[in-house]
């Protein structure tokens, strides 16, 4: 029985550690607690900005710094974004408006055709047997004001040779009460191409004029000449 008491009192905390071992670490331990616990309490209750409190505030900055940092990047990261979909907007509209203005422009091109197949209507070729026909005429008021735009088609009803013709315009005014009539082309547009064109098999004559002050258009009316002889013409009242 004493050995194994013997024995038994010569075992140790921490196997393979001697007895003043053991004590040196306790009382090492025990320091560094002593130690912390007073580095704790100088850094609550000691002097306002101490060294231990500057080292916390230190690492606390360096956190929000790295936090700060990240925060900048995605913002800059989105930011890039924006500026992408954006771009994308633009470039979606500017799409837009290109294919808005060509299906403008489509049904501008569209209207003509069909109006130039109205001028058409009724026409079989030969029916008319040589004679020259005035189609159509048309008079609307231009953005210019007391300006107007006029248009008509010519067509020759067989396969005669190509001839020259003279466009001839009465306009006729209410100015004051008064009607009076303006004959084109005058002795100053006598010359000018509107009222002068080459008829083979058809063609379009337009051209603008423009009333005195004051006046009030009442009637339109377009004569084809050839050799001074009148061969066609069509009144429009307004």
């Amino acid at each position: 029985m004493n050995p194994k008491k013997t024995h038994h009192s010569r075992r140790t905390l921490l196997p393979g550690v001697q007895r003043s071992s053991r004590f040196a670490f306790a009382y090492g331990l025990l320091l560094g607690l002593s130690v912390l616990g007073v580095c704790a309490a100088y850094a609550m209750w000691g002097p306002a900005d101490n060294a231990i409190q500057k080292l916390f505030s230190t690492q606390e900055i360096e956190v929000l710094n790295e936090q700060l940092a990240e925060l900048q990047t995605k913002t800059t990261e989105l930011q890039d974004e924006i500026s992408r979909t954006n771009e994308l907007v633009k470039l979606d509209k500017e799409a837009r408006s290109k294919l808005t203005l060509l299906i403008t422009n489509l049904e501008s091109e569209n209207a003509k055709l069909k109006e130039d197949l109205a001028f058409f209507e009724g026409f079989i070729p030969g029916s008319l047997q040589g004679a020259i026909s005035l189609k159509r005429l048309q008079v609307n008021k231009d953005t210019v004001p007391d300006q107007y735009r006029y248009k008509a088609l010519v067509i020759q009803g067989s396969q005669r040779p190509e001839v020259t013709l003279n466009v001839q315009v009465l306009i006729k005014v209410l100015n004051k009460g008064e009607s009076s009539v303006i004959v084109l082309p005058n002795a100053e547009t006598s010359e000018d191409p509107q009222f002068k064109i080459k008829l083979t098999r058809f063609s379009r004559v337009s051209g603008m004029f423009s009333l005195p002050e004051g006046s009030r258009l009442q009637s339109v009316e377009m004569r084809i000449l050839e050799a001074g002889a009148i061969r066609a013409q069509s009144t429009i009242k307004l």
